[in-house]
């Protein structure tokens, strides 16, 4: 994944607000991003921020209190899940 590409998406994410090159995940969201191919990535869970840098972007983690560098091209895609309790139910569940 190239920068641009990384920004688009983040800016489409519903929960993340940014201030310059600084993403941060509302209070309530949960953010993952995936490293590495399709079908063998790793997940960064529980990202509280991503700082975007030149050549890299720094993605801070709740989860271990620990802050990944990471280069764009390891990077293939993000997830973003709401609050618990925000009123949207699966089919089936109450």
């Amino acid at each position: 994944m190239e920068r641009p590409t990384l920004e688009a998406m983040l800016e489409a994410a519903t929960g993340v607000d940014r201030d310059g090159d600084h993403y941060t995940v509302t209070e309530g969201y949960r953010l993952s991003v995936y490293v590495g191919e399709p079908g063998q990535a790793m997940e960064v869970s529980e990202v509280l921020s991503l700082r975007l840098k030149d050549g890299f972007c720094e993605a801070t983690s709740g989860e271990h209190d620990a802050v990944y560098y990471l280069e764009y091209n390891s990077l293939h895609g993000l997830s973003v899940r709401p609050p618990s309790g925000s009123g949207a139910h699966r089919p089936g569940f109450s």
